[in-house]
């Protein structure tokens, strides 16, 4: 019996994700699916050259030709952001398909921007045999359609590791007829400061010394967030009187590269004046098609990507200073117990890119704190777990 439909199959659950971490609430992965792992090379080095927009929108770009393939073929699929990357998990049917669709982005994102991604794939089947895990739980995010992906186990972070090695990396040749498809791709949006009550924007990441022990450890983490920094709303570093688009020329002209890779006077034309509309719908409430500019608005707050959870907590928060000191005290100490280990990067706004599936409630956006933002946390996070390893 073909699992294709095994993600959309999936129990709904309408939990705080606190609440979701329950044994019973988690279902494995079936063996004839794939995982997909995207990463930007040498994504360090060109953050520190100013390149961060650019490798936020390869890592996001990734997500969204597949996203794009699988919605084609009405078959719904896991993903994750993670900053200079993305995660997915596809049935054995599409492999090959997003995989051509990895490819042509990747020779573009390099004529471009001068970004190259590690693109790889491995079956669950070679996970599971190996002696990891992996179990998955869908809970609604945000408003309307919008649901995400909560993995416990160790498979992605075996599989992230095996496809960095250059033996993993894929290499495959395709079609000349095949078109690259970004549809959705949007990148106008200036960085956005925190909300008027609070001073800074945090990324955490967070990992298990012991992956057995995930369920119970995040599940007190997140609480641990909920306590001190208030729930996934109070916490969200975007908010209605911070968002701004951009009118400039670089942002457009580095979105219609990402997704045509040549000049397109329309597309350019277009989405200038869109802009330029964008702006009055959103300070006076007019109408964008059937949403008003604030519902618009007020989705796309729902709808942000600051929570992800891949068998790693990746979070980004805006918050005061003593809120995280207080957080930052509660992690050293749980890291001093051998219960984990962690990263952080404080940054003094967000930076988002965005795909547009309609919108009317179908639209998300990925989020990053700016100069760095996960890239720098996950620096700290690699440090510590090297540290580990030697000293084991």
């Amino acid at each position: 019996m073909s699992n294709i439909h095994f993600y959309r199959d999936l129990k709904l659950f309408n939990l705080s994700i606190t609440e979701v971490f329950q044994r019973d609430n988690f279902s494995a992965v079936p063996s004839d699916w794939y995982i997909i792992i995207s990463d930007v090379k040498n994504s360090t080095a060109a953050v520190s050259t100013g390149k961060h927009n650019e490798v936020n929108l390869v890592a996001a770009g990734s997500l969204i030709v597949a996203l794009n393939i699988a919605k084609a073929r009405n078959i719904e699929i896991p993903f994750f952001f993670t900053g200079d990357g993305g995660t997915l998990l596809v049935p054995e049917p599409l492999l090959h398909e997003v995989l051509t669709g990895l490819f042509l982005h990747n020779l573009n994102s390099i004529k471009t921007m001068g970004l190259a991604l590690h693109i790889g794939s491995i079956s669950m089947q070679e996970i599971l045999q190996a002696g990891h895990s992996l179990q998955i739980a869908k809970v609604r995010f945000g408003i309307g359609s919008f649901s995400k992906a909560v993995i416990i186990g160790d498979g992605l972070r075996f599989a992230e590791q095996l496809i960095k090695q250059i033996s993993r990396e894929e290499h495959r040749q395709f079609p000349k007829t095949e078109v690259l498809n970004l549809t959705g791709l949007e990148c106008r949006w200036d960085k956005v400061k925190p909300p008027a009550d609070d001073n800074e924007v945090v990324c955490y990441l967070i990992e298990t010394v012991y992956s057995a022990h995930q369920l119970a450890v995040y599940r007190d983490v997140l609480l641990k967030i909920d306590e001190i920094y208030g729930n996934i709303d109070k916490r969200n570093p975007l908010s209605l009187d911070r968002l701004k688009l951009l009118l400039g020329f670089q942002k457009i002209r580095t979105e219609m590269m990402a997704k045509y890779g040549q000049w397109k006077v329309n597309y350019f034309a277009l989405r200038w004046l869109e802009n330029f509309w964008g702006r009055f719908c959103f300070r006076y409430n007019w109408s964008i098609g059937n949403i008003k500019g604030r519902d618009y608005l007020a989705q796309l707050i729902s709808n942000a990507d600051t929570l992800i959870v891949d068998g790693r907590i990746n979070t980004i928060i805006s918050g005061q200073k003593d809120k995280r000191l207080a957080f930052l005290q509660y992690l050293s100490a749980q890291e001093k117990e051998g219960n984990l280990i962690f990263g952080h990067h404080i940054s003094k706004e967000s930076v988002m890119t965005c795909y547009i599936e309609n919108l009317n409630a179908k639209h998300i956006h990925f989020i990053d704190g700016s100069e760095g933002g996960y890239t720098e946390a996950a620096k700290e996070l690699k440090r510590k777990l090297s540290n580990a390893k030697n000293l084991i």
